[in-house]
């Protein structure tokens, strides 16, 4: 598939798909051109049967993300009406990338800053080089934080961290994060890009009606009791019975075989 953005870069290794933020001298900043960009990708991604993992990274080795481009908001926040509305093109950006149904991996290096950092806990993995870098600044810009990304912030990392973060405004090692539970696994700078192209390669591997089922269900299970719809969990886990993915993994299991999962 083609980006609507040169800021976007995609690319395609068999089940695997990357999305890259390419914008390099920015630090890999996010403006609007990405913000709306970033769900059109997504929904083509999703919609492709052969793609079963989605990796997203920052371009040129230097950051993963700075977080919204600064340079933007004299005119996206030069009042309250701008603002909303780029408040609301950023969520829906966040709400598309939360709601993908195939996992997501944010493979980070160097700087994660501000929405960066919601960019990569939005993901279902986050794999860190050792050299990395975390931080969610609005207290040193004088910015509020919405409740949306201070929940998130809070699924993450618990209330304590939270408060740590955002009070501090300051930035945390790769050692940090993983200590408060802000990424999955830490590894040399140097193996950062193998590690995750083989975590990726299995995940693909495995069933993708059942890593389907299994991320819905955690998915919902997060949430309040009352906005929950266990239905849909209940449907996903029959699908996985009743699919030939089912047959294939018995079958592989008694002919002592890696197993051949096509989704269905």
């Amino acid at each position: 598939m083609k980006s609507p953005t040169d800021k976007i870069i995609i690319e395609r290794e068999g089940a695997i798909a990357r999305l890259i933020l390419n914008s390099p001298a920015r630090r890999n900043a996010i403006g609007t051109e990405m913000w709306q960009a970033i769900p059109v990708i997504l929904r083509d991604l999703d919609a492709d049967d052969g793609v079963r993992v989605i990796v997203v990274k920052g371009a040129g080795g230097k950051a993963f993300s700075a977080g919204a481009d600064i340079s933007e908001f004299k005119d996206t926040r030069a009042n309250p009406g701008a603002a909303a509305e780029s408040d609301r093109m950023q969520r829906y950006a966040h709400d598309t990338l939360a709601e993908v149904s195939k996992p997501t991996i944010a493979m980070i290096e160097g700087y994660c800053i501000g929405g960066g950092v919601e960019v990569a806990i939005l993901c279902d993995i986050q794999i860190a080089a050792d050299t990395a870098r975390f931080g969610v600044t609005p207290a040193k810009l004088g910015l509020g934080y919405r409740f949306e990304d201070v929940r998130l912030l809070l699924t993450s990392v618990g209330p304590k961290y939270t408060k740590e973060i955002l009070f501090t405004g300051r930035q945390f090692s790769a050692a940090e994060a993983l200590a408060m539970g802000l990424i999955n696994r830490v590894v040399p700078e140097s193996e950062l890009a193998q590690y995750v192209d083989d975590y990726a390669r299995t995940i693909a591997e495995n069933a993708p009606l059942s890593v389907r089922a299994a991320k819905r269900t955690v998915e919902e299970a997060i949430k309040d009791p009352a906005d929950r719809d266990l239905e849909v969990c209940e449907r996903l886990v029959d699908a996985c019975y009743a699919s030939d993915d089912y047959n294939e993994g018995r079958t592989a299991f008694a002919e002592k075989r890696k197993p051949r999962f096509t989704g269905r």
